[in-house]
């Protein structure tokens, strides 16, 4: 085997190994829908349980203003049996009915919180009930997936020694060449010549050029710049 197809079969290795980095960076479809679906209900189901947090907390909040305005009414009720005239009567039964308005805007409000914290329960507590087979679900796909993730990076690592064997048995000079083009050239730096034709950008290879190739010498696109290689006829 020549330093030539050496870097073709190089770019062949680094070519499958992207495409297995690539698969290990994308969720399979199958999972990728169970995923989406998991994780919307679990938003959802964290939406809700934040939703009953803040009315139980906004409960408790007028649970305590409402014990306070209770307490205060009472403490009306208390001063007007000691009223000496018409006017402090007037005044603590303005009091009075002040307290009793806002001790009923409460009650209402702990009223209606109450009817929104059991609605809202009860969306939970079917989500919940539903959520056992979800979970199920997901976690089997997400084991399959890890298993074909095992796969994946077992041949990736297969592939990166093969690239690091075959560069052990290629010269410096050629393999800093061929990644400086690798890297230029988004990742492909040799391109394989069909019909003269390079198959990376279509550019048709001069006759001239394709002897030389065919003489086995190492030539460059005239289109792309990259490594040209002519597969050797089997003929």
């Amino acid at each position: 085997m020549n330093d030539l197809d050496r870097l073709w079969e190089l770019q062949s290795v680094l070519t499958a190994l992207n495409e297995r980095e690539k698969q290990m960076a994308v969720k399979p479809e199958a999972f990728a829908a169970i995923d989406a679906e998991y994780q919307t209900a679990n938003e959802e189901m964290t939406r809700l349980r934040q939703q009953i947090d803040t009315l139980a907390k906004e409960r408790r909040r007028v649970e305590g203003e409402l014990a306070d305005q209770q307490e205060l009414l009472k403490k009306y009720q208390g001063q007007l049996m000691q009223v000496k005239n018409q006017q402090q009567y007037a005044a603590a039964w303005k009091e009075i009915d002040a307290a009793r308005k806002h001790v009923k805007e409460l009650e209402e409000s702990d009223l209606k919180n109450m009817t929104e914290t059991e609605a809202l329960q009860t969306q939970l507590d079917e989500r919940s009930g539903a959520h056992a087979d979800l979970q199920s679900r997901y976690d089997t796909a997400h084991g399959e997936w890890q298993h074909s993730l095992s796969d994946l990076k077992a041949e990736a690592e297969k592939l990166r020694q093969r690239a690091a064997d075959i560069e052990a048995n290629v010269p410096p000079r050629l393999k800093n060449e061929f990644h400086r083009i690798y890297k230029q050239r988004q990742q492909v730096a040799v391109a394989r010549v069909m019909n003269d034709t390079c198959t990376s950008c279509r550019t048709r290879v001069r006759p001239a050029l394709a002897q030389q190739l065919k003489r086995g010498e190492m030539m460059q696109c005239e289109g792309c710049h990259r490594i040209l290689y002519l597969e050797k006829s089997t003929s």
